[in-house]
C-alpha cells in the first residue's frame, strides 16, 4: 500500500513538473513571438523612416509635381506597412491565444486525471479500512465467544 501511495505521489510530482515545464516552454514561446513581433515592427519603422528620408531628399531636389507623386507612394507604403503590422499582430495574438487555450485544456485534463486518481485511491483506502475494521470486529467477537466458552 505505501508503494502505491509513493507511486501516486511520484506520479503527481512528475505531472506537476511536466505542467511547470509546459508553462515555462509556453512562456518562452510567447516571449519569442513578442520579440519577433517587436523586431519586425522595429524593422518596419526603420524602413518607413528610411523611405521618409528618401522622399524628403527627393522633394528638395525635384519639382513639386514629382514630390506629390512620391508623397502618394509614401502613403501607400505606409498603408501597406500598417496592414502588415496589423496582420502580424493579429497572427501573433491568434497564436498566443491558441497556445494559451491548448495549455489550459492540457492543464484541465491533467487536473481531472489527478483528481480521478486521488478519488480512486481514497475509495481504495476507505474499502481497506472498512475491511480491516470488519476483521477486527470479527476477531473481537470470536475472542469474546472463546472467553465465554472457556468460562462455562
Amino acid at each position: 500500500m505505501p508503494a502505491d501511495i509513493r507511486s501516486t505521489a511520484s506520479e503527481e510530482l512528475r505531472l506537476r513538473n511536466y505542467r511547470t515545464q509546459l508553462e515555462q516552454r509556453n512562456q518562452m514561446e510567447i516571449r519569442e513571438l513578442e520579440q519577433k513581433h517587436s523586431e519586425d515592427l522595429q524593422r518596419t519603422l526603420e524602413q518607413q523612416a528610411a523611405q521618409l528620408d528618401e522622399l524628403k531628399e527627393a522633394y528638395d531636389v525635384q519639382i513639386s509635381r514629382e514630390a506629390e507623386t512620391l508623397e502618394d507612394r509614401l502613403h501607400r507604403v505606409r498603408l501597406q506597412n500598417d496592414e502588415r503590422v496589423e496582420e502580424e499582430k493579429r497572427n501573433g495574438e491568434a497564436q498566443v491565444s491558441k497556445l494559451k487555450s491548448a495549455n489550459q485544456n492540457r492543464i484541465a485534463e491533467y487536473k481531472k486525471q489527478s483528481e480521478a486518481q486521488l478519488e480512486t485511491l481514497r475509495k481504495q483506502h476507505q474499502a481497506t479500512a472498512e475491511s480491516l475494521h470488519d476483521q477486527a470486529r470479527k476477531s473481537a467477537r470470536k475472542a469474546e465467544r472463546e472467553l465465554r466458552s472457556q468460562g462455562t
